[in-house]
């Protein structure tokens, strides 16, 4: 009977070394992986940052290309009502696309700000797909 207890226990020492030792592996690939997602988004971001400046000229450029339109406007070259009309109407699609960019610009902002935001986001999604799998293999339902 001591022989059979001993065993026993001999047995659940080594399962739960080998369950150590999985778990460490286990943890040890998420690390890695944790770590290649954010070199991955910090490259990303790098690669935004162009586009930030792009952006910048662009809005610079739309407004220059605004206020030539408005002191068209304003001139006496424009006594044509038809034209003035059109400048007028341009001006409003200018002012509404300068919106758009700004818009776009403070997204931009966000991003190149808090890149952690999005790496935190990537890695609960991807512990969601994770636990989904990982569920789906055991051939458990959650409850609904």
């Amino acid at each position: 009977m001591a022989r059979t207890l001993k065993n026993l226990l001999l047995a659940l020492l080594n399962a739960t070394l080998i369950l150590l030792a999985l778990c460490l592996f286990l943890g040890w690939k998420l690390a890695s992986t944790v770590e290649d997602v954010t070199t991955v988004f910090a490259e990303k971001v790098q690669i935004v940052a162009p586009l930030r400046t792009e952006i910048q000229g662009v809005r610079g450029e739309l407004t220059a290309l605004r206020s030539d339109l408005a002191a068209l406007q304003v001139s006496d070259i424009t006594e044509n009502s038809a034209a003035a009309q059109r400048i007028s109407d341009t001006l409003t699609k200018l002012d509404a696309l300068e919106q758009q960019m700004q818009t776009s610009q403070q997204r931009v902002a966000e991003l190149m700000d808090t890149p952690g935001l999005l790496i935190n986001t990537a890695i609960e999604n991807a512990a969601d797909v994770v636990a989904d799998r990982i569920t789906a293999v055991r051939g458990c339902v959650p409850a609904s």
